[in-house]
This record gives structure tokens, sequence and C-alpha cells, in this order.
């Protein structure tokens, strides 16, 4: 099996936990995730997806056989998938348009870090500048608010979903997404229809993964199905 930097697979541990990152970064950020996540008795794995050059549907077609070339579906336990911003997006399509291929026994649950479910303010600001599209390629376009709009099939899984509610430093974002936000994505559109469960906590987009309050409720929702209040 390859290892991946977010990669500390143990060999007691019962679930496996896929993690996804967001576009335009590595398995690499969601390192300090990963060893929360082997320190609760989970099994994470990351993957480094080329989420710039490609869109969501051929980024599932790469993640679908990323997947089965690390037997990710042969372990014991549930298979959860923890994901960052755009990760979430690509988690929900993977999981749609491959429903009847799955193992759907074995699919776990799902939480989802500032995902832009309901699409990103910042996205509609900048879309069309050609910068914007150079880097973020063409999955870029699709995290528009009515690119969205368009994609709102009700999971058959349980998700979980924290939104980061600090925007510093990003001063810009507050004069384009509506308050409380992360810096990227405001509190209102990372929700989404049939979700098990939300929370916002003060951490900020590009950082959320580093936090250790969403570490431990992304691994409360993983063990009980719901975030914890106390």
């Amino acid at each position: 099996m390859t290892q991946n930097a977010a990669d500390t697979r143990s060999d007691d541990a019962q679930d496996t936990v896929i993690l996804l990152h967001g576009i335009g970064r590595t398995s690499r950020s969601m390192a300090f995730m990963a060893r929360a996540l082997a320190k609760n008795g989970f099994a994470p794995l990351g993957i480094t997806y080329p989420s710039r050059r490609h869109g969501i549907p051929t980024l599932s077609d790469y993640l679908e056989k990323r997947l089965d070339d690390e037997g990710a579906w042969q372990p014991p336990g549930k298979v959860h998938f923890v994901t960052h911003s755009m990760g979430g997006l690509l988690v929900r399509h993977f999981l749609e348009t491959r429903k009847v291929r799955l193992p759907v026994d074995s699919i776990g649950r799902v939480v989802m870090l500032g995902p832009p479910n309901g699409g990103s303010e910042v996205a509609d600001q900048l879309h069309k500048l050609p910068p914007y599209k150079w880097f973020y390629g063409p999955a870029g376009q699709e995290l528009t608010t009515d690119a969205r709009s368009r994609n709102q099939a009700l999971p058959y899984y349980e998700i979980g979903v924290i939104a980061g509610s600090r925007g510093w430093p990003y001063f810009v974002a507050n004069h384009m997404v509506p308050a409380p936000h992360d810096g990227r994505v405001s509190v209102a559109k990372t929700k989404l229809i049939g979700m098990k469960d939300h929370i916002a906590l003060p951490a900020t987009h590009s950082f959320i993964a580093w936090n250790p309050s969403v570490h431990r409720q992304t691994c409360h929702f993983l063990k009980t199905g719901q975030f914890t209040r106390s």
C-alpha cells in the first residue's frame, strides 16, 4: 500500500477514514487531522488528487481508482470520509454517482469542514477572472452558488458539517461574504439539505483542519453521528 503523508494506519484500527483535502492542496494539509483520528482508534488514509486539473466528475473517477488501488474497501469496519472545502463536493459526487457499485453497507459517516455546499460567495465574485481560472482550473467553476444550486441530491449516508465562523485574516472577504463566515464560505452556505448535524466553530477556512476543537468534534461525529455541545 502506498504511504501518504497523512496516512498513519495501524493494524488494530477497525474503521478507515478517507481524508480529502481542498482545492489546490495535498494530503499534507490534513496531517494534523490524521493524527487526531489515529489517536482515537481510526485508520486515516490521506488521498492527494489533482484538484486544479479536472472538474469534479473526472476527479470522482480518479478517486474511485485510488480507493480501489489502496484496497480501501477491504479492511474490517466502516469506511468514513473527512473532507476540507471542495473535498466535500467531491465525496458527495463520488458517493452519489457510485451508489450502485459501492459496498453501501461499508460506507460510514462523512464530516465536511468548511464545505461550499451552497457555493462560495468569493467564487461568485472571482470565477470569471483569468487568474482565478488559471489557478483553480475546471473545478473552480463548480464552486459558485449557481453551480451548487443544481447539485442538491439527498444523501443516503450520515453527514456532519463543521463551518468556520472566523473570517480573520481575510479582510476583503468581509465585503464579499455575509457574516458569519470563514473567509471563503458563509456559515449559511456550508449547510446541506439532508445533513445529520451542523456546528459552527471559531476557525478560518484555510486552517480549520488544524483546529483541535474541530478534531474533537470530527471524532465525536464519526463515533456517535452527532456533534457535542458540552
